[in-house]
């Protein structure tokens, strides 16, 4: 056998190696999926939300959740959703919108905030109890989103 044959039959043995460490194995992965989304932002990684009935995929679940909502027009973008997140969680929603508007948080009438043109608006709260949490504009009768927690 050559040098040169040595070296690669040496070669092709390392890749094979390598490429059998890649091969799916019987225990699921631990790791969260991929997925990427201009809505909430959370600020440790986390797995994604849940895919429930009528749900929307732009929420992650977290230490904690950021999600940033626009109303412009007479429309929420992206579409109201459901995000999902943890008891405990610390929630944080900005707002942006045309038109001069009260943010409100549904069971929590100490989190508020105005909003209007120029000039966005954040709410904050800790998820102590499960269910779900609509946040919405008290003007335009309008759900921004749901927070559902577990």
């Amino acid at each position: 056998m050559s040098l040169r044959t040595g070296v690669l039959a040496g070669t092709v043995a390392v890749a094979a190696m390598a490429l059998a460490g890649c091969t799916a194995d019987d225990e699921p992965s631990t790791a969260p999926p991929a997925t990427s989304t201009p809505v909430v932002t959370p600020a440790v990684p986390s797995a994604s939300a849940g895919n429930a009935a009528g749900a929307q995929p732009n929420g992650k679940r977290g230490v904690d959740v950021l999600i940033t909502v626009a109303y412009a027009n007479g429309h929420v973008a992206p579409p109201a959703g459901i995000v999902d997140v943890q008891v405990g969680d610390q929630v944080k929603i900005t707002v942006t919108s045309d038109q001069q508007q009260n943010i409100d948080v549904q069971g929590q009438p100490d989190r508020s905030a105005n909003v209007g043109p120029g000039q966005p608006a954040s709410v904050s709260w800790t998820v102590l109890k499960p269910g779900d949490t609509q946040v919405s504009l008290r003007e335009a009768n309008t759900v921004l989103v749901t927070v559902h927690a577990a």
